[in-house]
């Protein structure tokens, strides 16, 4: 049952155009981070990491940390994000 709870969530979250517009990006161009994704969308930035939350805590988004020059956040399509993507046919 908490599987089925689980995978609901995750649907729920995709319920919305940006949201699903993100993963859709993030799909084709995994790694991206938080700035190039707002101008790759052309999202305000605080709506952008209101929707990144939403997809983080349903488990379908996942960022990492990466150091160059200074840190960068950089975001990626969790395997369940990957797998429910299929399931809809969207990949």
């Amino acid at each position: 049952m908490e599987a089925v709870r689980r995978r609901l969530k995750m649907y729920r979250a995709l319920d919305n155009e940006h949201r699903l517009r993100i993963v859709l990006t993030l799909a084709s161009r995994p790694g991206l981070s938080f700035n190039e994704l707002a101008g790759e969308l052309g999202l305000e930035r605080g709506l952008l990491a209101y929707h990144l939350a939403v997809l983080k805590n349903a488990g379908l988004v996942e960022l990492k940390y990466e150091r160059r020059s200074k840190k960068l956040t950089k975001y990626y399509l969790t395997k369940d994000g990957v797998k429910v993507l299929k399931e809809l046919g969207l990949l």
